[in-house]
Order: C-alpha cells, then structure tokens, then sequence
C-alpha cells in the first residue's frame, strides 16, 4: 500500500512515511483543540476529538488519500466534532472568546484614556461575535486561526464565495457594533 505524508508547508508528498502526520499533530494539536473549546465542548471532549482528528488523518494517509490541505481538513473534521457534540447533548450555548482572539483584537494603548477606549471596543467586538449566526462565527474563528478562504469553505463544506460573503457580513456587523 502507498502512503502519502503531509509537509508543514501543507503539500502532500507521495511516497513518504505517514510520521509527517506526527509533525502536524506538534504544530497543530494545540490549535484544534482551542478550536473546540471555543465551541463550547467541554476540555475532556474536546482532548478526544483532537486525538480522533488525527487519528483519522493517519488513517487516511495509510489509506492513500490526497488532502490538498491538512489544516483545513483537520478543522473540517474538529467542525464536525462540533455538530456531532451539540447534536449529542440537545444544548445551545454561547461561545467564549478565547485568549488567542483577545490578544488579536487587542492593541497597545498609550494613555488611561486610550486604554479605556481600547477595553470598551474590545468587549463590543466580544458581544458582536457572540451575535453572529453560528455559520460566519465560525468562518470568523479559522480566519483568526490563519486559515486562507479556500481552506476555510474546505472546512466548512461550503463554496469560496460563501465563505468570503459570511466573513464580509460578519466584519460589517462587528464594524457596526463597534460605533
């Protein structure tokens, strides 16, 4: 059987061993799981869905599959962990910001004053993200965890333009809610 390895530049190479899987799992694990903290699965779930993430990317390199970009599939998949955890436990819930999106957002300040502003509209653009539709707050947060639109519509299972026209609503109703 033929196996392919992933490169961390994101290009698959054919044949490699599948140990590249495990250099992904070092560059990666920590951001899939946040990923699915932030999505409100508790710590311990989302600890396996993580593990399960690439347990399945390894059984797909075994396998031969080509995956143009294994970032985008492994947030695929944590997505689909997501739906499959809130579909399991009949809940809604408001996801948190976590500490990644809050040092992106935040900025350096000078003054007191300055400081102050930067507090306030940084707790309008956290009560706007949890105002977004579940759809562009998701597309929001793997923009935020540096994935291209491309990999991102991958992730979701939806078209590029889809992907740009939710991240396009979003930014306009997080430019409104911070007026």
């Amino acid at each position: 059987m033929s196996s392919f390895a992933v490169t961390l530049s994101g290009t698959w190479e054919q044949p490699t061993s599948s140990s590249r899987v495990t250099e992904l799992y070092e560059a990666h694990r920590d951001g899939i799981y946040r990923f699915l903290v932030s999505q409100g699965i508790t710590p311990g779930e989302a600890q396996e869905a993580t593990q399960d993430a690439f347990v399945d990317l390894h059984q797909a390199v075994v396998k031969g599959a080509f995956i143009r970009s294994p970032q985008a599939w492994l947030y695929k998949v944590a997505s689909r962990a997501v739906v499959d955890y809130w579909r399991r436990n009949h809940k809604k819930t408001e996801v948190p910001l976590d500490g990644d999106t809050e040092l992106c957002l935040s900025a350096k300040e000078r003054s007191p004053e300055e400081a102050a502003e930067g507090r306030q509209r940084l707790r309008r653009i956290a009560e706007g993200l949890a105002k977004l539709p579940g759809e562009q707050l998701l597309c929001v947060q793997l923009r935020m965890k540096g994935l291209r639109y491309r990999e991102i519509a991958e992730a979701v299972g939806a078209p590029v333009s889809t992907v740009a026209d939710r991240l396009t609503a979003a930014v306009m109703f997080l430019r409104q809610q911070c007026q």
